[in-house]
């Protein structure tokens, strides 16, 4: 006799149907249905019966269940994390920040526009 009271499960007799109760509920847990189990368990009360067969091994009477539900699930692929850096990125330079490094920014304008001339002069030649 047992007893299942939400995620409980009570059971009162002989120690082998105890050990028989706790496979079932167990793989019930793991989401095998209990039929399978009950099943397997009458086929061997009647081999047990059965002065004959009653030294021999039952597994070939036995049902052999390919369950197509215990199959792993696929997991997700996780993502690579980057190392975690408490410091913003740099910000890139703006175009009066490379202006100041080069020294043109303190340049005349007549100068800037030599020096532009000049420039476009060397690359095409």
């Amino acid at each position: 006799m047992f007893l299942v009271q939400g995620q409980t499960v009570a059971a009162v007799g002989p120690y082998k149907g105890l050990q028989q109760v706790r496979k079932i509920v167990e793989d019930t847990m793991r989401n095998i249905h209990p039929i399978y189990n009950i099943k397997a368990l009458m086929i061997k009360r009647e081999l047990a019966k059965d002065p004959k067969l009653k030294n021999e091994n039952w597994e070939r009477f036995l049902p052999k269940f390919n369950s197509k539900n215990l199959s792993k699930r696929k997991q997700p692929k996780k993502k690579s994390k980057n190392e975690y850096t408490p410091f913003p990125p740099p910000q890139a330079e703006s175009k009066i920040d490379k202006q100041l490094a080069s020294g043109e920014y303190f340049l005349k304008e007549e100068q800037q526009q030599a020096r532009k001339t000049q420039d476009k002069g060397g690359k095409t030649s």
